[in-house]
Formats: structure tokens, C-alpha cells, sequence
């Protein structure tokens, strides 16, 4: 699967920023209590309490239909969090893995191009000194999908 990427403007990049600062730092706050060693579902059940405790709405591992040809499939995508927000709509991947590569990455991009949400969150708990996060920017009307 090719991505496409393009340069977001200042003002956007500083938007988007803005938008996930908090989910971020709760991805950090995880880690701190929970750093490196432990298995994927220990730190999306930490996401998922912390999301909680801060009444940030969301669905943890939301089922979706991929579409073909017009028509909804009866398979399925499994994504960790989808977060609920008025702005736009958040996916969280929740990685365990030694380093973020392209498998994980375009895993993340097939979720954001199905469901049309426009920003999704890709975050590795097994680094040190601090866990890996990217953040990703799907414009449905290019088609392109831009870290910020």
C-alpha cells in the first residue's frame, strides 16, 4: 500500500497538535507508571483506565467493515481505541514491539483510510527511555496521509 504525504500548513500542524496534546500526554503518563517490559493488552487496558478516569469517550478494539466495490464486507478490522471527538474522530494503535516500522504504520493507515477518521496515533510502550509515538493526518480529499 503507497501513501501519499504532503506539507500541512503551520497553523494546521499547530491545530492538530493541540487537538491530541492531551490523549499524548496520557500515552506518557502510561508509560511512566508502566514502562517497557510489558505485553500489548497490559497497556491498552492502562489506555483504556486512564481515557476513563479523564472522561475522554471512547471504544476499545472497535470493530469495522472494510468496503469493496461499494459493498460492506463481512470481514473485519479490529483497531485498539477509536476516540470519540467532536473535531474529528482518533485512532490509537497500541504497539509492544522492539521499533515502529512499516508494517505497523500502514496497519494504522488501512484503519484511517477505511473509516475516514482523520487522525491516528501510532504508540510503541516497548522503548527506552520513552515510548514512541507518531502522529498521523489523513486529508480524505487528497488522499494523503502526513505525520504532524
Amino acid at each position: 500500500m503507497i501513501f501519499k504525504q504532503k506539507e500541512l500548513s503551520l497553523q494546521l500542524k499547530e491545530q492538530l497538535k493541540e487537538y491530541v496534546y492531551d490523549i499524548v500526554g496520557y500515552l506518557f503518563k502510561v508509560y511512566k507508571e508502566m514502562p517497557c517490559g510489558y505485553p500489548e493488552y497490559i497497556y491498552q487496558e492502562a489506555i483504556a483506565i486512564i481515557l476513563s478516569e479523564n472522561e475522554i469517550p471512547h471504544k476499545k478494539e472497535y470493530y469495522f467493515h472494510p468496503v469493496f466495490s461499494g459493498k460492506t464486507m463481512d470481514s473485519f478490522f479490529k483497531m485498539d481505541f477509536l476516540l470519540v471527538r467532536d473535531k474529528g474522530n482518533i485512532i490509537i494503535e497500541c504497539k509492544a514491539v522492539e521499533k515502529i516500522g512499516e508494517k505497523e504504520r500502514h496497519q494504522l493507515f488501512s484503519y484511517m483510510v477505511g473509516t475516514q477518521f482523520p487522525i491516528g496515533i501510532l504508540v510503541n510502550f516497548a522503548t527506552y527511555p520513552k515510548a514512541e509515538i507518531e502522529k498521523y493526518y489523513y486529508d480524505k480529499n487528497d488522499g494523503t496521509i502526513t505525520p504532524f
